[in-house]
C-alpha cells in the first residue's frame, strides 16, 4: 500500500468537495489573469478611441457575458445555478462593473488602477482576518513591495485625481472583494457565475434599451469589441476565477491580483503602442518580487482527489 503524504495546502481554503474546474486551479489562474488584463486593454481601447459610452460598456459586456454562459450550459447540459443565491454575488459585480466604468472619468487609469487593486487586497485580507486566519509576515512584506510597485506605475501618470474618482474605485475594488469571497462559498463554479451574470443581466438589459434611447454615444465596433470581451475574457475568466478560489485563500486572492496592472501595461506597450519606460520596469520588478516573496514556494495547489485515491490502493 502507498502511504506517500500529501504535501501541504498553506493556501487552501475549506470548502466544498472538489469537482473537475475546481481541480486546476494552478492552469486557470494564468488564464484569469491575463483576461483581466485583456479586459483592461480592451477597456481603455474603447474609451481611448471613443467607441461607446462606459455605462453601455458595462450592461453589453454582462449581458453578451450571460448570454455565452447560457449557450454553453445548453450545450454542456449544466444547470445554472439561478436563485436567491445568486442576488448578492450579482449586486457585488454590478456594483463593481458601475462604480469601475464611471469612476475611470474621475480618474485616471493609472492612479485608478492603484486605488482599485489596495482597496480589493485590503477587503480580502480584512476577511481573512475576521475569519481567524493569519497573515504571515513574509506576505504581508510581498503584498506591501508590489503595492509599492504599483504606486510607483500610478505615480508616472499626469492624469488628474479627484475625490469622487478615488472614492468610485474604491467601491469598486471593496465590490470585487465581496464578489471574490462569494465565490468561496462553494458549488459548482460555471453554475454560480452563469446564475449571478442572467441576474445582473436581467437588471442591465433594461438599463442598456433606455441608454440607447436617450443618445448615449454607440459605434458598431464598440458594441463588438464589448460583446466579445463580455462572451470570452469577462465570462470564461470569471468562471475559471471562482474555480480558483476552492485553491487559495481570501489573502492569496488578492496578492495574484496585483500582477493584473503590470501585465495590463505591458500590454499597453505591446497592442497599443504605449511606451517602455524605467519606470514600468521597475515597477514590474517590484511587483513580481513582491508576489514571489508573498506567494512564491509557500503557495501550493491541492491535487486531484482523484490521485490522491489512486495513491492508497
Amino acid at each position: 500500500m502507498n502511504h506517500a503524504k500529501t504535501p501541504p495546502q498553506l493556501d487552501a481554503a475549506p470548502g466544498p468537495p472538489s469537482v473537475p474546474l475546481r481541480q486546476r486551479p494552478a492552469v486557470l489562474l494564468p488564464f484569469v489573469l491575463l483576461s483581466f488584463a485583456a479586459n483592461s486593454l480592451v477597456t481603455r481601447y474603447i474609451g481611448s478611441h471613443g467607441l461607446l459610452d462606459a455605462g453601455m460598456l458595462s450592461a453589453v459586456r454582462f449581458v453578451a457575458g450571460a448570454l455565452a454562459l447560457l449557450l454553453l450550459a445548453a450545450l454542456t447540459g449544466g444547470r445554472p445555478l439561478i436563485g436567491r443565491s445568486s442576488i448578492g454575488p450579482a449586486f457585488w459585480l454590478g456594483t463593481y462593473a458601475v462604480c469601475i466604468s464611471y469612476g475611470y472619468v474621475h480618474i485616471g487609469a493609472a492612479a485608478g488602477t492603484f486605488v482599485f487593486y489596495a482597496s480589493v487586497l485590503l477587503t480580502l485580507v480584512v476577511h481573512d482576518r475576521k475569519r481567524g486566519l493569519r497573515v504571515p509576515p513574509r506576505r504581508a512584506v510581498g503584498e506591501v513591495t508590489a503595492l509599492l510597485g504599483i504606486g510607483i506605475l500610478a505615480g508616472r501618470s499626469d492624469e488628474g485625481v479627484t475625490v469622487l474618482g478615488v472614492v468610485l474605485l474604491g467601491i469598486a475594488g471593496v465590490a470585487w472583494g465581496c464578489y471574490t469571497i462569494a465565490g468561496r462559498t462553494g458549488g459548482d463554479p460555471g453554475a454560480a457565475t452563469t446564475g449571478n451574470f442572467v441576474v445582473l443581466a436581467v437588471l442591465a438589459t433594461p438599463a442598456a434599451v433606455l441608454g440607447a434611447a436617450t443618445g448615449l454615444h454607440v459605434t458598431g465596433e464598440g458594441l463588438a469589441w464589448a460583446v466579445a470581451m463580455g462572451a470570452g475574457t469577462t465570462a470564461l475568466a470569471y468562471v475559471a476565477w471562482y474555480a480558483c478560489q476552492a485553491g487559495l485563500s481570501g489573502t492569496a486572492a488578492g496578492s495574484v491580483q496585483l500582477a493584473i496592472p503590470i501585465l495590463t501595461s505591458i500590454g499597453a506597450v505591446a497592442l497599443l503602442g504605449e511606451r517602455l519606460s524605467p519606470t514600468l520596469v521597475l515597477a514590474a520588478g517590484l511587483v513580481a518580487g513582491g508576489m514571489s516573496l508573498g506567494l512564491g514556494p509557500r503557495l501550493s495547489w491541492p491535487r486531484r482527489r482523484s490521485r490522491q485515491r489512486q495513491g492508497t490502493r
